[in-house]
């Protein structure tokens, strides 16, 4: 079979842009390579020092200042969109114009109107769409819902959630994009609290009301106003009528960089840390207590990606890695391989995560519980 021709556009060269543009480049180094030739063509990035280290780094063959040039460039036919929020609507929008397939970071954008635009968009013009939500992509995560669709455990009965970091009780803290609402849009209810919204989807299933609360712990950066919380709690409750929590703080000290998310079913309980990236915690039985497994074996999900399925036993994954199987998924689906749900996070899914983190905003600034009314 002759190599199919595939030429990415990425857009953001920054933190994000980087893993991103590390798991296209590492597409030909996986075990079950598709049948691509693919090309790294241009990067996108306002900043003229990232954006070239990116290039030279990732071997990128171009670079652009404005974004605009990826559109008129008609070589491109995959767009990774890894830009912040208020770049997420227009650009994707562009593309799907162009009938080219997207991969666009979370959340979707930074409220659920204009992530609706998106999803519209895309269906309209019938492109491949993927949000990136990287949960999906670790395989402990994979294997715990698995597990839960099994039935093994029982069927669920409480989904537990914390997503915590305190980059932001750093003294010197810098104002950034993050901070910013005219970009962001949302402040940990997008940027933390969607991943483990979708998370929660993912496992469980659809969520039909919800009730939070949040605040603003860090009021002035640099003397700039600050207008989007730093944490937050939600009650949440699922069209199964299963109870969950989820909570993101960027205030929590102690906490580098942790996640944390629990299921309980009615005959025992599933514990995830993604400080442990390879490990899932089982208790299965009301008093047998929990034990731990290495999410590394040649029966669990992803097991033979990188190497023999027997050798991968002894080999844990990293971060960065998850980002790679999320680029083959997508891939994948752009030549024809497999669908991008369920396993992946579409645009709809990402619509209906914005939809939720807006309505837990209007619940934190109304004091109430509110139901979730989906559009799409």
């Amino acid at each position: 079979m002759k190599d199919i021709s595939i030429l990415a556009g990425t857009l953001g060269a920054g933190f994000i842009g980087s893993f991103h543009s590390y798991s296209l480049a590492m597409q030909k180094l996986v075990k079950e390579r598709h049948n691509v030739n693919l090309v790294l063509k241009c990067i996108a990035d306002t900043d003229q020092k990232v954006r070239q280290e990116a290039k030279d780094r990732f071997g990128y063959l171009h670079d652009e200042e404005d974004w605009q040039k990826l559109i008129t460039d008609k070589q491109i036919n995959l767009f990774v969109n890894a830009a912040p929020n208020n770049l997420h609507l227009e650009p994707c929008e562009a593309f799907a114009k162009n009938g080219v397939p997207i991969l666009c970071e979370k959340p979707l954008s930074g409220n659920a109107d204009d992530a609706l635009l998106m999803l519209k968009s895309a269906q309209q013009e019938g492109i491949v769409n993927q949000a990136a939500f990287i949960h999906r992509f670790i395989p402990a995560i994979r294997y715990m819902r698995e597990i839960i669709k099994s039935g093994d455990l029982g069927e669920p009965i409480h989904f537990r959630s914390s997503y915590l970091m305190s980059d932001y009780l750093d003294p010197n803290l810098k104002m950034s994009w993050r901070l910013d609402q005219k970009v962001a849009g949302l402040g940990t209810f997008g940027d933390l609290g969607s991943h483990h919204i979708d998370t929660a989807r993912y496992l469980i299933g659809e969520i039909k009301d919800v009730f939070a609360s949040a605040r603003i712990n860090i009021p002035l950066v640099e003397g700039k106003k600050i207008e989007v919380d730093d944490a937050f709690a939600s009650i949440v409750t699922f069209d199964s009528g299963i109870v969950g929590t989820i909570e993101a703080s960027r205030v929590a000290a102690g906490y580098g960089h942790f996640g944390r998310i629990e299921v309980d079913c009615t005959k025992g309980s599933l514990q995830f840390q993604v400080g442990k990236l390879n490990e899932l915690n089982i208790a299965e039985g009301r008093n047998k207590g929990f034990r731990t497994i290495q999410v590394i074996g040649p029966e669990h999900p992803l097991s033979d990606f990188w190497w023999d399925g027997g050798v991968q036993g002894s080999h844990p994954i990293g971060w960065v890695e998850c980002f790679v199987h999320q680029m083959h998924h997508f891939i994948g689906a752009v030549i024809g391989k497999n669908n991008v749900e369920p396993l992946a996070a579409s645009f709809k899914d990402g619509y209906r995560v914005a939809e939720i983190a807006d309505q837990m905003v209007m619940s934190w600034k109304h004091n109430q519980r509110v139901e979730i009314k989906f559009r799409d």
